[in-house]
Order: structure tokens, then C-alpha cells, then sequence
């Protein structure tokens, strides 16, 4: 899990310029299975540092609560295999039967022996979710797994260990670019930016890139709270306007595929906004890619 994930040049086709990214997508662990990137490797790291408590008072079982569509059920599913434990994956507004047969997320979680259970009838946001999911942790013990309320009780797992990602970014790169979903991986980034120095660069630019969904910058602000004040004038924050549902194909190149969700609307928005000029070095963090989930 400490291994760096590698930083590679590519020749960005499209918009005829050369690029850095960072592929955190090639942290993939398990030779069976396709999972990959920094969700794999916080959760990973979320489940080890608390093994003994999992083992010993909650009866080796891990909870989350998961939208059908999320890679999340899949991730948190293979993980508690690995470590030899038990798997709750909860999920809103189907039923059990319904979301296996039409969601090859639910279907991979079950098969790696996940206990699929339907946590609101009616309703599959994650609030709603996430709260029911307390209620029957009244009922039945179990390791919840929920990545941002986590980024500020196990900072080691979730957000330091993406903060080591950061020391091999190269001198040259000016401006680092990061697509934002729930905030979590950019507070790692933005943590491991100080920590290795990235902001006594001369003219080095932090940007985050949330394509679609609410302002995650309090979240941002909550899970790195130790360097406020001065977080708001750390980085640069974008947010867009594409829909979450829809598939965005946008590879760079051949070598580089993004995932159709998240990298790609970012990507795509970076160039569409004018967000970096071209006398900038710039380096696109690549979180992760779950194309495969989506065929």
C-alpha cells in the first residue's frame, strides 16, 4: 500500500499539449479483480489500522451504505474479503432482488459474499442512508465504512495515506490538478502538498475540479482544519455543471483512459474553462477508474 503509484508524460491529442498525470489508478492490489486506485487503498488501510477492534467488537463484520451506481460497494466488499471479514453493503429506493439483477455492482458485491440489504424503500441518498445505517448498527454489530466522516477520525488511513502520493510529483510540474468528487482524496492531496513542500514552489498551483454535485470545499475545510485559516488560499477550486449520471468519454490517448464519471467530465472542464493556460506543467491526478463497472 506504501509503494507510489508512478507520474508518466503523455501527448494530450486534443488539445495538442504535453501532460503529467499521476496514475494512482494502477494501485491495484487484488490479481483477481479490477478494483483500483485511492478508494481501494483508504479503505485498505482504514480496515488494517483497525483490525483488532473489527475482530474483537464487531464481530469481524464491515458495514457501508452505498448508491447502486458507486464503485464503493465493490471496493468495500472485495477489501473485507481480503480480510477475511464479513460485508454489509446497504443500499436505498430498490430491493435486494432488483438491484442484483440490474447493477453489476450489487451483483460483484454479493458474489464476493457481501450481505446486500436495503436500508430505505424509498429513498437512495446518502444521508438517508447513512443514517439507517446507524439505526441497525443499534441491532447488529458491525466496522462502518463511510469515507468522509472518516477523513477526520482516521486521518491516517484516509487522508495521510493519500498524502505519501504526493512526494514523487515532479519539480517541473507548475500546477496540479485534481478531479473532485466527495472532497476526501483532494484533502489528502492538499495535506501531502504542504507536508512535502509543494507550496515553496515558485508559481506551483493547486486546483480542484468538481464537475458536478454541492460544494465540497467546507467538507474540504472540516477534514483539513489543522492548516486553517490559510486552506481557502492554498488551492483553486472549480465547480461544473456536468450531470453525475451520464457518461463522459474523454480519454487523453490511447494509453490513457478516464474514468467516464469523474476524470474525464474534469479533464474536459480544465480545457472547456480555460482553468490553465499553456505556459503552465501541468499534472492531472488520476483517482481511479471503474469504466469496467459500467459495460
Amino acid at each position: 500500500m506504501d509503494e507510489l503509484t508512478p507520474v508518466e508524460k503523455y501527448k494530450d491529442n486534443k488539445n495538442d499539449i504535453t501532460i503529467w498525470a499521476k496514475r494512482d489508478d494502477y494501485f491495484q492490489p487484488f490479481d483477481d479483480f479490477k478494483v483500483c486506485g485511492g478508494k481501494v487503498r483508504q479503505c485498505m488501510s482504514l480496515i488494517s489500522e483497525n483490525q483488532k477492534y473489527i475482530e474483537t467488537e464487531c464481530d469481524g463484520t464491515v458495514a457501508t451504505a452505498s448508491s447502486v451506481h458507486s464503485p464503493q460497494a465493490v471496493i468495500v466488499a472485495r477489501v473485507a474479503k481480503e480480510f477475511g471479514y464479513k460485508s454489509i453493503i446497504g443500499i436505498g429506493n430498490t430491493t435486494v432482488e432488483r438491484s442484483i439483477s440490474n447493477h453489476r455492482t450489487i451483483q460483484l458485491a454479493h458474489s464476493m459474499g457481501a450481505e446486500i440489504i436495503v436500508l430505505s424503500e424509498t429513498q437512495g441518498f446518502n444521508n438517508v442512508l447513512y443514517s439507517n445505517l446507524q439505526k441497525l448498527k443499534q441491532e447488529r454489530p458491525f466496522f462502518e465504512v463511510q469515507f468522509g466522516f472518516q477523513a477526520r477520525t482516521h486521518k491516517v488511513s484516509i487522508v495521510e495515506s493519500i498524502a505519501e502520493q504526493v512526494q514523487n510529483i515532479p519539480d517541473e510540474v507548475t500546477t496540479l490538478v485534481v478531479p473532485v468528487g466527495s472532497g476526501i482524496t483532494f484533502c489528502g492531496i492538499l495535506s501531502g502538498a504542504i507536508k512535502y513542500g509543494l507550496f515553496d514552489w515558485k508559481d506551483f498551483r493547486l486546483v480542484g475540479i468538481q464537475p458536478f454535485g454541492y460544494n465540497r470545499r467546507v467538507v474540504i475545510s472540516e477534514s483539513v482544519d489543522e492548516y486553517s485559516p490559510l486552506y481557502g488560499y492554498r488551492y483553486d477550486f472549480y465547480m461544473g455543471d456536468y450531470s453525475y449520471h451520464a457518461k463522459f468519454e474523454y480519454d487523453v490517448n490511447e494509453d490513457l483512459e478516464l474514468d467516464n464519471i469523474y476524470e474525464s467530465k474534469a479533464y474536459h472542464m480544465m480545457f472547456r474553462d480555460n482553468i490553465i493556460t499553456e505556459k503552465e506543467n501541468v499534472c492531472y491526478w488520476v483517482i481511479g477508474n471503474s469504466n469496467w463497472l459500467r459495460c
